[in-house]
């Protein structure tokens, strides 16, 4: 019944499953009107089309009245006469009546397609997004055994609130396309109109019409050389040019603009799965929602491949517009029956600021803070604006110094010991890093670990930590002393690539260890972006026979979610829950929580900062036995923990305190 020869990269109503009902035959129908629609946006802007826009308009009239009639088949067979069903078939027949006013309509022309195609684009997602969805779910209610008035009660509590802002939205969105369709339309009226002009000039003034198609051509040769031929865009050469106009003008504020370098994330990927042409595609669609989401005194400009640049008059629209662009990208985009989604990583300066700038340095600028933001924070953005160049620079110092010294061999590990309040064990010690630089002296972590938060370096001196335990492990073995040691990991360096294989290479270097006796703390729990390949590397990891405890467990967001589905041994209570307990009656009952949730998980817990014997004495009441802090020792070097381990006896107060099995 439909003609599927409209170029994918035209869509004035693109599908995608948030259009779905759970009726497999009335999505398919709704696929069919949406399809239809597209076409007849196409062929009202085409110059080649073979039929007539009201043949596609009739065309799209009947398929609605086999549709309207299908689902109502359906309805009446739940619902009967129902209110709900009697005003859905009044709705249809209003839609009829609403298509043939228009049409009839008496004014420009112009005018009946704008309110056309913005009738037919709202009142058809409304009808798939809240009418049709709310008789599938109300049929299927009642199917279920519940009365028809309950169903609908049901149903309309279910889509408020959040559901109705969601749809309110998508009909914005797809009132926005239907208006770039208009304006492709009026675009072609007016090129058609200076045509007949053209013809009119030749025949009348031969020699001024040359004159003009002259200027024209000057016109369309300075088109392609500042103009993408893919997007229609501008191109790199195009965005300097209006770098340069801006820049020009003496009275800007300082840092009152923004230049944006965006870079389309695992774009390579899809062109290789999906091949160049439907990447090619993608390009073009983003584009043209880019477009929508972007001020009018913006430019967008597609400066190679799947890189893009855009320019921002007010910068303070800067985080808005991003997160505008970050929306509609990943909304789904259909390419060859498979549904594909954008995400982007972007660096963004701030200008003027006073020094002497130009477009080509300004653009250097934000490629340069686009690959810095690659590297350290993927699918998010950086600013690099007057301030921050010279953290910047003193950061990048940090990095090569930090580099250095893990090449120099420069870092050491200090162990803190963890023990069984009550019996005195010796359950294990935390490899912690330092620094012994040789100007600063002993640098504690957070001279140097927020430096490289986010950074692939971060992955380098988590393996460092990791082998130096082992061999520390080793060596306490060969000593004849047997110490499980727990090591941190960032959540980055988890999720990283084959971070189990790299394990098992390191692990294999020491063949004399038992795995058994390495425990990897997770740190940044709510940073696990990708939660099942958490998920997995953990339980590939657990095979190799390592331990997984859960760091600073309550202060991630979603620091229950986690502790339900990864599969560790032990959670660590931070230490700000546990310092002041002995008068912070918050903290308490934090911890009983904590302790609580514990249990109820079958999870080992360990408190961190213990300071004082009566704060170990208030955590064994409360039900946990295992705890690290300066009460017992602070950290101490590697040759010291033996003779550590010797000595240490447990507190009398700790031992004779009564542990609660109900915290």
């Amino acid at each position: 019944m439909t003609n599927n020869n409209v170029p994918n990269a035209f869509e004035i109503f693109p599908w995608n499953r948030n259009f779905e009902t759970g009726i497999d035959d009335i999505d398919q129908q709704h696929k069919v009107l949406v399809n239809i629609l597209n076409r007849l946006a196409w062929h009202f802007a085409s110059d080649t089309s073979e039929l007539t826009p009201d043949q596609i308009l009739d065309e799209l009239l009947s398929y609605a009245a086999f549709h309207f009639e299908y689902e109502e088949a359906i309805w009446n067979k739940t619902l009967s006469e129902a209110a709900m069903a009697k005003s859905h078939r009044e709705s249809h027949q209003m839609f009829f009546a609403q298509v043939e006013e228009l049409r009839n309509s008496r004014e420009p022309q112009e005018e009946v397609l704008t309110r056309l195609f913005d009738f037919l684009t709202r009142w058809l997602a409304f009808h798939i997004l809240e009418s049709d969805r709310r008789m599938a779910l109300t049929v299927e209610l009642v199917q279920q055994g519940l009365e028809v008035s309950e169903a609908k009660n049901r149903v309309d509590a279910e889509l408020s609130g959040s559901a109705s802002v969601l749809v309110n939205a998508l009909l914005e969105i797809y009132g926005k396309l239907s208006s770039s369709t208009i304006q492709l339309m009026r675009e072609k009226m007016a090129r058609l109109r200076a045509e007949d002009e053209l013809s009119r000039i030749q025949h009348e003034r031969l020699n001024q019409a040359l004159e003009e198609q002259a200027r024209e051509y000057q016109h369309h040769l300075e088109t392609l050389a500042y103009t993408d031929a893919l997007t229609g865009l501008w191109n790199r050469n195009g965005i300097v040019r209006r770098i340069r106009e801006y820049l020009a003008d003496d009275v800007r504020a300082e840092n009152s603009a923004a230049l944006v370098s965006i870079d389309l994330d695992n774009f390579k990927d899809l062109n290789d799965c999906l091949g160049e042409d439907a990447a090619d595609r993608l390009l073009g669609l983003l584009s043209r929602r880019w477009l929508d989401a972007i001020p009018a005194d913006a430019c967008l400009a597609r400066t190679g491949g799947d890189e893009f640049a855009l320019l921002l008059p007010d910068a303070s629209q800067a985080e808005s517009r991003l997160e505008a662009l970050r929306l509609t990208a990943s909304q789904p985009f259909e390419l060859d029956g498979v549904e594909v989604s954008a995400g982007f990583t972007a660096g963004v300066v701030l200008f003027p600021d006073g020094a002497v700038e130009d477009a080509d340095s300004l653009l250097r600028q934000a490629d340069n803070t686009l690959y810095r933001a690659k590297h350290e924070m993927r699918s998010g953005w950086l600013y690099l604006d007057a301030g921050e160049r010279s953290q910047y620079r003193a950061r990048q110092l940090l990095l090569e110094d930090i580099r250095r010294g893990l090449n120099e061999d420069e870092f050491r590990l200090y162990f803190q010991p963890k023990v069984n309040l009550r019996t005195g064990e010796v359950l294990g010690v935390e490899a912690l890093i330092r620094w012994q630089h040789p100007r600063e002296g002993l640098l504690p972590p957070s001279y140097f670990l927020p430096a490289i938060e986010h950074h692939t370096l971060n992955i380098q001196v988590g393996e460092w930590v990791l082998r130096n335990s082992l061999l520390q492990i080793q060596r306490w073995e060969q000593e004849g002393v047997r110490v499980n040691v727990s090591v941190n990991i960032a959540a980055n360096h988890l999720q990283s690539d084959n971070f189990a294989g790299h394990l098992t290479k390191i692990l294999s270097a020491f063949p004399g260890v038992d795995p058994v006796r390495l425990d990897l703390e997770i740190l940044e729990t709510a940073a696990l972006g990708d939660l099942d390949k958490a998920v997995q590397t953990i339980a590939d990891c657990c095979e190799l026979g390592v331990t997984f405890s859960l760091d600073d467990f309550g202060t991630g967001y979603s620091s229950l979610s986690y502790l339900k589905r990864l599969p560790v041994d032990t959670l660590k209570i931070d230490r700000e829950f546990v310092s002041g307990i002995e008068d912070n009656g918050e903290n308490l009952s934090i911890l009983q929580g904590v302790i609580g949730l514990s249990r109820v998980f079958g999870k080992q817990v360990v408190a961190e900062g213990v300071e004082s014997v009566r704060q170990g004495e208030i955590l064994l009441s409360l039900g946990c036995e295992c705890a690290q802090g300066f009460a017992m020792s602070p950290p101490i070097e590697a040759p010291l923990i033996p003779a550590w381990i010797n000595r240490w006896r447990t507190f009398p107060e700790w031992a004779l305190t009564r542990v609660s099995e109900n915290p």
